[in-house]
């Protein structure tokens, strides 16, 4: 086989027994690699009907066809399974090294079942993997845990690892890669410590077979010189993520103070990749193989938000710990995001959860006579990085409530908590705002995973940053208009589904046509696609996730965007608008074939093939 190795390990932690499965190459091509071949394999191995954190709950680890082959942006993996967060599909998607290193084991994925009986990391080497006792990790944070297990074995092994949030049952609570990569959304470092392990580490020797080496040398090399030439991409390597943050928060795409204030220029200002150039960044720091270089190095030399050089804020947590709560300061965001990633915990979800209840304190919905005195303001921060402590531990009465995530709160506090919501189906909804752009907004209604911006390539499209002719993604896509959004939000849906089964970055992803795409796939997997098979294949892995949903409940009334999101600010350029959902999603249903409970027809799933997934849906 090509691409992948066709070998999946499964491990019964409760048992210790480890089965390696191999797949029909047919599999692959149906499914990709990734977050479609966890679906797969939850579908076809995992108990559905078993809770997010109980020992009969399956977590996978998996990589796409185009991992670890020094491709560049293809060194992402999933992490999938049902959330602890919002009770359906649960994908996070991480860069750096650890899914090349997997490969290199031997393995395209990793099923963890059951549970340890004490804590433990697993030790991945070539086609093995040894359960080794944890004890001395358990309440380490990431950081720690990391250093301690690269010394222990050398720092060519690659480390994942949960903090105190997982181990202590925050929702949201993620994995950390080496530091400075984060598998963030949905709460699986949450499933990974309810299994009892801390970590894992990789080193394997193993080699990935390529179908064609020559063709693929040739359009990996024409594919790195267009992705140095992409101005997306040079943009994001000179300064990171934040790069357009001013020009965004002009436009109305950037969320202030709980989404409830249109513009905040200020902030904007003080923390965008500019800013962070003149400030706090010592460098920078880059993924298997990606010549992008978008992660950013920082150091706070002194004062109360003092820092060792590491890994910096993102644009998503640097508007999260920033401008959602109305921070200005860049060195206070960068140290919320150093704390949060040693103890493991979402930035997304955690600054919205804190923002949300900023915002039900200014309304007296919560008091602080009912949480010991303690209140919290807009702008402070230093009361906002003492509790991300307190959250991480699930102590003190508003560290067990913020624990929850922001939707379990509001249904606990209610008293109308739920009219300053963001998320989309228990998701927190990530810092670009739909007033800005209709169709990000119903990609955001519809992400199978909750909020969203990168399950999809709507984000981009809207911005003008890529069109795909191929399938007719060339429009003229006005901002904060219905025209032309539900073909494209159907398209881009496609091909985020392929692109997180591929496992491949969407930055660099970008500077590539589709027929390209099609190109690589078959040189690296001898897939034998055309754009059509392609496409299908991405439409196929949307169906069967959106169906596990249905399975454990999800209806047509959990497409919907956040109380707050449909609520219109009075500055600005998105002052007065909100996206028409209901057109927007009319269109949609009609276009996927689904029906008024949001649920596919048959004949549409038995046309992808998935028969199987019918019958235990009942349509």
């Amino acid at each position: 086989m090509y691409g992948n190795t066709g070998k999946i390990a499964e491990l019964n932690l409760s048992t210790g027994e480890l089965s390696v499965l191999q797949l029909d190459e047919d599999v692959y091509k149906q499914y990709i690699g990734g977050a479609g071949l966890a679906a797969k394999l939850l579908f076809d191995r995992g108990n559905l009907e078993a809770e997010p954190l109980s020992e009969e709950a399956m977590l996978i680890i998996a990589a796409g066809p185009l991992t670890g082959t020094g491709l560049a942006g293809a060194s992402r993996f999933t992490v999938a399974g049902r959330s602890p967060q919002t009770g359906i599909w649960g994908q996070a998607s991480c860069g750096g090294y650890f899914g090349h290193e997997m490969k290199c084991c031997g393995f395209d994925a990793l099923i963890l079942t059951g549970k340890a009986k004490e804590p433990v990391y697993l030790l991945l080497g070539d086609e093995k993997i040894d359960i080794l006792p944890a004890a001395d990790l358990w309440g380490k944070d990431t950081y720690e845990t990391t250093d301690i297990l690269k010394e222990r074995y050398d720092k060519r092994h690659r480390v994942l690892a949960v903090g105190p949030a997982a181990e202590n049952g925050v929702v949201y609570a993620c994995i950390m890669n080496d530091k400075a990569h984060s598998a963030g959304r949905t709460g699986m470092g949450t499933v990974l410590a309810s299994k009892n392990v801390k970590a894992l580490v990789a080193r394997g020797s193993g080699k990935i077979q390529i179908k064609d080496p020559e063709a693929f040398k040739a359009l990996a090399q024409s594919y790195r010189e267009q992705v140095k030439e992409s101005i997306l991409c040079q943009a994001l390597g000179s300064m990171g993520t934040a790069a357009n943050m001013e020009a965004k928060m002009f436009e109305g795409d950037v969320p202030s103070r709980n989404w409830g204030l249109g513009v905040w220029e200020e902030g904007a200002e003080k923390l965008s990749g500019i800013a962070m150039m003149d400030t706090i960044l010592t460098g920078s720091h880059t993924c298997y193989g990606c010549p992008v270089g978008c992660k950013r190095v920082v150091k706070v030399e002194e004062g109360p938000y003092q820092m060792e050089e590491g890994p910096g804020p993102e644009y998503e947590t640097l508007a999260g710990f920033g401008t959602l709560i109305m921070n200005s300061s860049i060195e206070a965001a960068s140290k919320a995001n150093e704390i949060c990633n040693r103890l493991g915990m979402d930035t997304i979800s955690c600054a919205a959860t804190i923002a949300w209840a900023m915002d039900c304190f200014e309304q007296g919905i919560l008091k602080a006579e009912d949480f010991d005195g303690l209140e919290l303001k807009w702008g402070d921060i230093d009361k906002v990085i003492k509790l991300l402590y307190d959250i991480a531990a699930n102590r003190g009465k508003l560290g067990q409530l913020l624990a929850k995530g922001s939707r379990a709160a509001a249904r606990e506090v209610g008293g109308g908590s739920e009219k300053y919501l963001t998320d989309t189906k228990g998701l927190e909804a990530p810092m670009h705002d739909p007033r800005c752009y209709f169709g990000l907004g119903l990609n955001y209604a519809v992400s199978v995973r909750g909020a969203c911006h990168v399950s999809n390539l709507a984000l981009w499209v809207e911005w003008g940053a890529c069109e795909y002719p191929e399938i007719g993604v060339d429009k003229n896509y006005v901002g904060q208009s219905v025209e032309y959004k539900s073909d494209m939000c159907v398209k881009s849906t496609d091909l985020g589904c392929i692109t997180n089964s591929a496992c491949w970055c969407q930055f660099p992803g970008s500077a590539l046509t589709i027929t390209q795409w099609v190109e690589l796939f078959n040189a690296v997997a001898g897939y034998d696609y055309d754009i059509e098979s392609l496409m299908a294949a991405g439409a196929r892995i949307f169906y069967l996730q959106r169906c596990l949903n249905h399975i454990w409940g999800a209806t047509a009334q959990d497409d919907r965007l956040g109380e707050r999101i449909m609520t219109p600010v009075d500055e600005g350029m998105i002052a007065g608008v909100v996206p028409d959902m209901d057109t927007l999603l009319k269109e949609f249903y009609e276009m996927r074939g689904l029906g008024e409970d949001g649920r596919p027809s048959r004949a549409v799933l038995e046309q992808y093939g998935l028969a199987e997934v019918a019958d235990r849906l009942g349509v």
